[in-house]
């Protein structure tokens, strides 16, 4: 919340106290088995509320708007934090987790990636950020897919008051994890996206 408060609200972004919102939200980390022996990216998902998983370009999947690295790496995060939601007896449901990425094709990418890995897709939507307008999952993950420059000032939608309404949107559909893929290199070239990058911690 404190980032798109930051950015895109003038620091005025608040959460509803529990006599307003209906009811006290609990939001707990899932905690990881042997942690101590964990990778990297298992102790992150298990004590890191935003995520940066850092992604080379694909050369290959540029014209066609598709980054295979992205998608391979979306899915071994959702097995990742489904043996997570089990390991801690939390039952996973559509509620659980919602895929975001801007292009139709990349969603494809991602649908083939987690059905080889033997991953219910049905449980997991996968749609672009206009899509989820007025939605929220309790862990987003972000795939940008972007491997050009013209590929990415393209995500970018700035409003008026000059606020990238679309990464706005994709931010704030998260209650408790968030997690980002795409290229450092081409996003530390626009200064919310350096800053972004900037406050998750690195994978």
């Amino acid at each position: 919340m404190t980032f798109p408060s930051r950015y895109f609200y003038e620091e005025r972004l608040r959460i509803l106290p529990p006599e307003t919102a209906g009811h006290a939200v609990q939001i707990s980390l899932l905690d990881y088995p042997q942690l101590e022996q964990a990778s990297t990216l298992e102790q992150a998902l298990s004590s890191q509320r935003m995520i940066f998983c850092a992604t080379p370009l694909d050369k290959i999947g540029a014209a066609h708007k598709t980054n295979r690295h992205e998608a391979e790496m979306v899915g071994e995060l959702v097995a990742k934090i489904q043996a997570l939601y089990a390991h801690n007896g939390r039952p996973f449901t559509p509620r659980s987790l919602g895929i975001i990425t801007p292009y139709r094709a990349q969603i494809a990418q991602i649908r083939q990636a987690l059905q080889q890995k033997g991953i219910d897709v049905d449980l997991i939507t996968i749609d672009t950020v206009e899509r989820y307008q007025g939605g929220a999952r309790d862990i987003i993950i972000i795939s940008l897919s972007t491997n050009t420059a013209s590929q990415f000032r393209s995500l970018i939608s700035l409003s008026e008051e000059g606020v990238d309404r679309k990464l706005n949107v994709a931010l704030t559909r998260a209650r408790e994890q968030l997690i980002i893929l795409g290229n450092g290199e081409l996003l530390s070239g626009n200064a919310v996206y350096r800053e972004l990058m900037g406050v998750c911690f690195g994978v």
